[in-house]
């Protein structure tokens, strides 16, 4: 099976954008409650300019070290000696999708965390600015530290242990 007709790519690329979407969603969402629910802040832990900045910066810190992560945790190498924990596969071709999958959602969680961390600030002190700005962010980051799936399977399936 050629590694552009896989079947997984599709569903891969439809996780990914769903997952790194996610804080774009939330954001708006908290500006809608923000401006027409009327939300007011539970308690201010840092004064807003100070938040601003720094989930700016955490953010941008994100977009720097995303691909050399993604380098680092998508290697086929790296795929292909990761453990699967389960329902053994029925080919080559099914295992090296399978771990390919259980590979992009370990890299998903660690992309997240500051766009959650982010959103739980906001939260906290009611900036619908920051929501929107880090859903934005989370979209940018998609779109960067997006892998080439197809490729990465068939990488993948060579990888693997005979």
């Amino acid at each position: 099976m050629s590694a552009t007709s896989h079947p997984a790519v599709p569903r891969l690329n439809l996780l990914w954008f769903t997952v790194l979407a996610a804080p774009m969603m939330i954001g708006i969402a908290i500006a809608l409650m923000i401006g027409f629910g009327q939300y007011q802040a539970p308690m201010e832990l840092v004064p807003t300019d100070t938040l601003r900045m720094g989930a700016i910066g955490a953010m941008a810190l994100t977009l720097v070290v995303a691909r050399p992560l993604r380098n680092l945790l998508m290697s086929p190498e790296a795929i292909a000696r990761r453990p699967l924990q389960g329902l053994p596969a029925n080919s080559d071709d099914e295992t090296a999708a399978m771990k390919v999958q259980t590979s992009m959602f370990i890299l998903l969680g660690l992309l997240d965390i500051v766009a959650m961390l982010v959103i739980a600030f906001c939260l906290m002190q009611a900036d619908a600015h920051l929501a929107i700005l880090n859903g934005i962010f989370s979209l940018v980051l998609a779109i960067i530290a997006r892998p080439d799936f197809a490729s990465l399977i068939a990488q993948t399936r060579q990888q693997l242990p005979r």
